[in-house]
Formats: C-alpha cells, sequence, structure tokens
C-alpha cells in the first residue's frame, strides 16, 4: 500500500526552483510516496508540474 504526503524542511514545503527567465522565482512542489509495507519513500512531482519542467528543460536546451 502506498500513501502520498507532502514534504516539509523548517515547516514550509519542499520546492524545485524552475529556471525560466523570469522577474518573479516559480517552483514545483515535491511530494512523497510511502510504500506503508518497506518503508521505502520516493520523492516525485505532479504530473503538471513535470511538464512545466519538461518544458523548461526545452527551452534552456535551445
Amino acid at each position: 500500500m502506498h500513501q502520498q504526503y507532502e514534504v516539509l524542511a523548517g515547516g514550509f514545503p519542499v520546492k524545485i526552483v524552475r529556471h525560466v527567465t523570469s522577474v518573479m522565482m516559480k517552483t514545483v512542489k515535491v511530494t512523497a510516496e510511502v510504500n506503508l509495507e518497506t518503508g521505502e519513500v520516493k520523492l516525485a512531482v505532479r504530473p503538471e508540474d513535470l511538464q512545466k519542467l519538461r518544458k523548461d528543460a526545452k527551452i534552456s536546451d535551445q
């Protein structure tokens, strides 16, 4: 069985800073998926945030 949790550091959500050319810093949240049988933890971003990161990567490769 798996359960999703919010990841906090210092009481604040853990975020990935996106590499975009913008005045405002843009981020995506990191979540943790915990296997409640084994204790294994996987960090992930939501699918819609993954699309944003992929788009940013394509822009920076040009």
